[in-house]
């Protein structure tokens, strides 16, 4: 079996070793290790990635995994490479050490999250994924306030400011019943706990395979991105350490370009914005009236049933305008506001026709959405106007002529 050096020695970033195995699958190489460094991907975390130096050459480490029966206690690790390197050489294996670090600080960091969401609140951790490209996101089984939230982001960074020790440990099955750990899956080999903490009063023990910073103060920052509710949890979306960094700087950067082309200071931006979306609701609410009142002078008696405009109704003049067609017109009339791009809100129905008829021939042919009631119909679709008028033409017709109007 691969000796696991990265559990042990999570800093260390090279390692002269030998190459135990060489085969190829598929096309692709594989080799196995006498020791390593490179954590496989396992536990919701990808691999680790770096070079093999073997000689003048510099093999690429692209991704490891596990192999055998973990049922049965029986795994062993080999990497995918891009070239080969024979059985017995002595190769010296590179970390990227950069990517592996970045990783550890927000892996311990969701320990500590998770570790205090279980002390505080009572709730587990049901899913934990760790991606380079988006935050970190874990699911627990119960609700979070946004006040729970919060006050657990506050005392993530307390425990960062306190630079706990963050320990391995590997007991024995007959002592693991009596330990308070986190994760008790069913695991056939040797269980490893990670400790945030004094042992005797730790923040958090988990089961875990990967590897973490040593001490809380390395991770630097945790950051809480964002929340949402799921089914019978909360999932929140995390990040740490330079990666946290980099989101507040992005995003300060961001508030200061909002702030100077206002030709404000950024802690003005909130009620700034504020004050934009009253101004232009009001706005709105003026060119919907307009646009009203120009539509229902062009209503002509013999003119197409559904009516198009660009311009953004609001539902009160949706509401008149709808009304207005069925006073005017017999059959089938509609008022469709939107464009081809973004689609159309709709408000439709006819004077004593049953208008949930409608509305199924709508979702069959023009893929819309939404509901109502026997007097009228509203809701939304993505076909065009060229669509939607065809259908009046043809589909309206047909609907009437079942029901002999």
């Amino acid at each position: 079996m691969t000796k696991k050096i990265y559990e042990k020695q999570s800093y260390l970033r090279e390692l002269t070793t030998v190459v135990t195995e060489n085969t190829c699958e598929d096309g692709h190489i594989y080799v196995k290790l006498m020791e390593t460094i490179f954590f496989p991907e396992e536990g919701g975390q990808y691999s680790d990635t770096g070079v093999l130096v073997y000689g003048d050459k510099k093999v690429k480490v692209i991704k490891g995994e596990l192999i055998g029966n973990a049922s049965e206690s029986e795994t062993d690790i080999r990497y995918l490479v891009d070239s080969e390197i024979p059985v017995g050489s002595e190769v010296r294996c590179e970390l990227d050490w950069d990517q592996r670090f970045s990783r550890m600080q927000n892996h311990s960091g969701e320990h500590i999250v998770s570790g205090l969401i279980h002390n505080l609140y009572g709730y587990n951790n049901i899913g934990f994924h760790l991606s380079d490209d988006e935050p970190v996101t874990l699911t627990v089984d119960g609700k979070l306030t946004a006040e729970q939230i919060r006050n657990l982001e506050i005392k993530a960074n307390e425990a960062i400011y306190e630079d706990l020790p963050i320990t391995d440990s590997y007991p024995v099955k007959s002592e693991l019943s009596s330990i308070d750990y986190r994760s008790k899956i069913d695991i056939a080999g040797q269980v490893r706990l990670i400790t945030i903490g004094d042992p005797a009063a730790p923040l958090d023990i988990c089961a875990c395979c990967a590897p973490h910073v040593l001490r809380t103060g390395s991770i630097g920052i945790i950051k809480i991105i964002s929340s949402a509710s799921v089914k019978g949890g909360t999932q929140l979306s995390i990040l740490c350490g330079k990666r946290a960094l980099e989101f507040t700087e992005k995003n300060i950067d961001n508030l200061e370009s909002v702030a100077k082309n206002f030709s404000t200071h950024r802690d003005n931006v909130p009620d700034l914005v504020a004050n934009l979306k009253a101004e232009n609701r009001i706005l709105k609410n003026r060119l919907s009236e307009a646009a009203e009142r120009s539509i229902l002078s062009e209503i002509k008696d013999d003119g197409p049933g559904c009516i198009f405009t660009d311009i953004e109704l609001s539902p009160v003049s949706m509401k008149n305008i709808f009304n207005e067609l069925v006073l005017r017109k017999e059959g089938y009339v509609g008022i469709f506001s939107g464009n081809d791009e973004n689609g159309y809100m709709y408000y439709a129905g006819g004077r004593d026709l049953d208008a949930r008829e409608l509305a199924a021939a709508m979702r069959d042919k023009l893929s819309s959405k939404g509901g109502g009631s026997a007097g009228m119909i509203q809701g939304r679709t993505s076909s065009s106007q060229d669509e939607i008028s065809g259908f009046w033409v043809e589909t309206c017709p047909i609907i009437l002529a079942r029901k002999g109007k």
